[in-house]
Protein backbone atom coordinates (compact mmCIF):
# COMPACT_ATOMS: atom_id res chain seq x y z
CA UNK A 1 0.00 0.00 0.00
CA UNK A 2 2.46 2.74 0.90
CA UNK A 3 4.36 1.56 -2.72
CA UNK A 4 1.33 2.52 -4.07
CA UNK A 5 1.02 5.45 -2.57
CA UNK A 6 4.54 6.55 -3.84
CA UNK A 7 4.07 6.03 -7.13
CA UNK A 8 0.91 7.80 -6.78
CA UNK A 9 2.86 10.66 -5.67
CA UNK A 10 5.11 10.68 -8.35
CA UNK A 11 3.14 10.68 -11.37
CA UNK A 12 1.20 13.80 -9.91
CA UNK A 13 4.19 15.03 -9.58
CA UNK A 14 5.39 14.50 -13.12
CA UNK A 15 2.22 15.46 -14.44
CA UNK A 16 1.75 18.60 -12.74
CA UNK A 17 5.68 19.26 -13.59
CA UNK A 18 4.54 19.02 -17.35
CA UNK A 19 3.65 22.99 -18.01
CA UNK A 20 3.68 25.06 -20.81
CA UNK A 21 4.60 28.90 -20.20
CA UNK A 22 1.80 31.77 -21.62
CA UNK A 23 0.98 31.98 -25.68
CA UNK A 24 4.00 33.57 -27.72
CA UNK A 25 4.51 34.76 -30.93
CA UNK A 26 7.52 34.52 -33.52
CA UNK A 27 8.31 35.65 -37.32
CA UNK A 28 11.04 35.32 -39.29
CA UNK A 29 11.93 35.97 -43.43
CA UNK A 30 12.24 33.10 -44.99
CA UNK A 31 13.51 34.99 -48.45
CA UNK A 32 12.70 37.45 -50.85
CA UNK A 33 11.89 37.69 -55.00
CA UNK A 34 12.16 40.65 -56.88
CA UNK A 35 9.98 41.16 -59.58
CA UNK A 36 11.70 41.97 -62.76
CA UNK A 37 11.95 45.33 -63.92
CA UNK A 38 9.49 46.82 -61.27
CA UNK A 39 9.99 48.40 -57.82
CA UNK A 40 7.90 45.56 -56.12
CA UNK A 41 8.92 42.35 -54.55
CA UNK A 42 7.50 39.54 -52.12
CA UNK A 43 8.75 38.66 -48.68
CA UNK A 44 7.77 34.83 -47.82
CA UNK A 45 7.45 34.89 -43.60
CA UNK A 46 7.29 31.82 -41.20
CA UNK A 47 4.69 32.19 -38.41
CA UNK A 48 4.58 29.98 -35.40
CA UNK A 49 2.59 30.40 -32.08
CA UNK A 50 3.57 28.51 -29.48
CA UNK A 51 3.74 28.26 -25.78
CA UNK A 52 7.39 27.56 -24.24
CA UNK A 53 8.07 24.92 -22.01
CA UNK A 54 8.27 25.15 -18.78
CA UNK A 55 9.02 22.85 -15.42
CA UNK A 56 10.09 19.12 -16.42
CA UNK A 57 8.93 19.82 -20.19
CA UNK A 58 11.79 22.30 -20.36
CA UNK A 59 14.43 19.39 -19.70
CA UNK A 60 16.98 18.71 -20.92
CA UNK A 61 17.23 21.64 -23.67
CA UNK A 62 14.47 23.85 -23.41
CA UNK A 63 12.04 21.43 -24.05
CA UNK A 64 9.51 21.18 -26.86
CA UNK A 65 7.33 24.03 -27.66
CA UNK A 66 3.48 23.21 -28.04
CA UNK A 67 2.92 24.54 -30.82
CA UNK A 68 -0.87 26.22 -31.72
CA UNK A 69 0.06 27.75 -35.27
CA UNK A 70 2.33 27.48 -37.55
CA UNK A 71 1.57 29.28 -40.86
CA UNK A 72 3.32 30.97 -44.02
CA UNK A 73 2.99 34.42 -44.93
CA UNK A 74 3.57 36.31 -48.09
CA UNK A 75 3.41 39.94 -48.34
CA UNK A 76 4.05 42.23 -51.75
CA UNK A 77 5.85 45.25 -51.11
CA UNK A 78 5.79 48.10 -53.38
CA UNK A 79 8.50 50.15 -53.03
CA UNK A 80 7.50 53.54 -54.93
CA UNK A 81 4.47 53.70 -52.74
CA UNK A 82 5.32 51.41 -49.67
CA UNK A 83 2.27 49.97 -50.01
CA UNK A 84 2.11 46.39 -48.39
CA UNK A 85 -0.36 43.47 -49.17
CA UNK A 86 -0.68 40.87 -48.05
CA UNK A 87 -1.01 38.02 -51.13
CA UNK A 88 -1.22 34.74 -48.68
CA UNK A 89 -1.47 33.25 -45.42
CA UNK A 90 -1.68 29.62 -45.63
CA UNK A 91 -1.65 27.35 -42.29
CA UNK A 92 0.65 24.33 -42.19
CA UNK A 93 -1.19 21.57 -43.48
CA UNK A 94 -1.02 17.70 -41.54
CA UNK A 95 1.08 16.55 -44.02
CA UNK A 96 3.72 19.54 -43.53
CA UNK A 97 3.33 20.33 -39.90
CA UNK A 98 6.91 19.06 -38.94
CA UNK A 99 9.92 21.45 -39.93
CA UNK A 100 7.34 23.68 -42.28
CA UNK A 101 8.95 26.29 -44.09
CA UNK A 102 8.01 28.75 -47.25
CA UNK A 103 9.86 29.61 -49.91
CA UNK A 104 9.45 31.84 -52.48
CA UNK A 105 11.04 30.39 -56.41
CA UNK A 106 10.53 33.77 -58.95
CA UNK A 107 7.89 35.49 -60.59
CA UNK A 108 6.33 35.31 -64.05
CA UNK A 109 4.20 38.22 -65.35
CA UNK A 110 1.93 39.10 -62.21
CA UNK A 111 2.43 36.07 -60.19
CA UNK A 112 4.98 34.92 -57.63
CA UNK A 113 5.27 31.10 -56.87
CA UNK A 114 5.94 29.97 -53.50
CA UNK A 115 6.84 26.41 -52.34
CA UNK A 116 5.80 24.94 -48.84
CA UNK A 117 7.82 22.14 -47.63
CA UNK A 118 7.40 20.08 -44.30
CA UNK A 119 7.09 16.65 -42.91
CA UNK A 120 3.82 14.07 -41.64
CA UNK A 121 6.04 12.48 -39.11
CA UNK A 122 8.80 13.46 -36.24
CA UNK A 123 11.57 13.41 -38.54
CA UNK A 124 11.85 15.69 -41.47
CA UNK A 125 14.99 15.38 -44.28
CA UNK A 126 15.57 13.61 -47.59
CA UNK A 127 12.89 11.64 -49.02
CA UNK A 128 10.25 12.41 -46.03
CA UNK A 129 10.16 16.33 -47.27
CA UNK A 130 6.30 17.05 -49.06
CA UNK A 131 6.16 20.11 -51.09
CA UNK A 132 3.10 22.12 -52.22
CA UNK A 133 3.08 24.97 -55.01
CA UNK A 134 1.24 27.89 -55.46
CA UNK A 135 0.82 30.87 -58.14
CA UNK A 136 0.10 34.09 -55.99
CA UNK A 137 -1.39 37.25 -57.51
CA UNK A 138 -2.47 40.00 -56.02
CA UNK A 139 -6.68 40.54 -56.00
CA UNK A 140 -6.93 36.23 -56.72
CA UNK A 141 -6.74 33.53 -54.21
CA UNK A 142 -3.72 31.32 -54.25
CA UNK A 143 -3.82 28.86 -56.85
CA UNK A 144 -2.24 25.06 -56.26
CA UNK A 145 0.36 24.39 -59.29
CA UNK A 146 2.17 21.41 -60.17
CA UNK A 147 5.66 23.28 -59.21
CA UNK A 148 7.61 26.17 -60.45
CA UNK A 149 7.18 27.19 -63.92
CA UNK A 150 10.08 26.49 -66.47
CA UNK A 151 10.23 30.68 -68.15
CA UNK A 152 10.20 31.75 -65.00
CA UNK A 153 11.31 35.53 -65.30
CA UNK A 154 14.90 36.03 -64.33
CA UNK A 155 16.17 38.67 -62.63
CA UNK A 156 19.66 40.02 -62.55
CA UNK A 157 22.52 38.26 -60.47
CA UNK A 158 24.92 41.12 -60.23
CA UNK A 159 24.76 43.91 -57.33
CA UNK A 160 25.91 46.32 -59.98
CA UNK A 161 23.24 47.54 -62.91
CA UNK A 162 22.68 44.80 -65.53
CA UNK A 163 22.96 45.79 -69.06
CA UNK A 164 19.54 46.89 -70.63
CA UNK A 165 17.99 46.78 -67.26
CA UNK A 166 15.11 49.72 -67.02
CA UNK A 167 14.27 49.87 -63.30
CA UNK A 168 17.00 49.20 -60.67
CA UNK A 169 16.51 47.75 -57.67
CA UNK A 170 17.92 45.62 -55.20
CA UNK A 171 17.11 44.51 -51.83
CA UNK A 172 18.33 42.78 -48.98
CA UNK A 173 17.12 41.11 -45.25
CA UNK A 174 18.12 39.14 -42.19
CA UNK A 175 15.29 37.78 -40.46
CA UNK A 176 13.53 40.58 -39.81
CA UNK A 177 14.54 44.19 -41.45
CA UNK A 178 14.47 44.22 -45.48
CA UNK A 179 16.96 46.91 -46.87
CA UNK A 180 16.60 48.72 -50.28
CA UNK A 181 18.70 49.97 -52.95
CA UNK A 182 17.43 51.87 -55.81
CA UNK A 183 20.16 53.67 -57.50
CA UNK A 184 23.25 51.72 -57.93
CA UNK A 185 25.63 54.93 -56.51
CA UNK A 186 23.39 54.78 -53.25
CA UNK A 187 23.80 52.73 -50.15
CA UNK A 188 21.41 50.35 -48.86
CA UNK A 189 18.96 51.73 -46.67
CA UNK A 190 16.29 49.71 -43.95
CA UNK A 191 13.16 50.15 -45.38
CA UNK A 192 10.66 47.41 -43.55
CA UNK A 193 10.44 45.68 -40.55
CA UNK A 194 8.77 42.06 -39.75
CA UNK A 195 6.88 42.13 -36.46
CA UNK A 196 6.42 39.41 -34.22
CA UNK A 197 2.86 39.11 -35.44
CA UNK A 198 4.29 38.33 -39.00
CA UNK A 199 3.07 41.73 -39.85
CA UNK A 200 5.65 43.52 -42.32
CA UNK A 201 5.62 47.60 -41.75
CA UNK A 202 7.76 50.43 -43.20
CA UNK A 203 10.35 52.19 -41.16
CA UNK A 204 9.57 55.33 -40.70
CA UNK A 205 12.87 57.74 -42.08
CA UNK A 206 13.93 59.23 -38.95
CA UNK A 207 14.48 56.03 -37.32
Amino acid sequence: MIWVKVVGVAVVMLVSGCTYGPQEELAQIENLAVRPDSLQFAVAVRYVRFQPATGLTAFPNGGVPNYLEKTAIVHLVDVSTDQIVELARIEAPDLLKTGYRAWLTGWRGDSVFLQLSGCPGSECYGDLLRFHHFALSPNAEPKTVTGRPEDIDRIPGMLSRAPGEKVYMRVSADSKVISVRTDDSEPFTERYMLQSSGELVAIAPNR
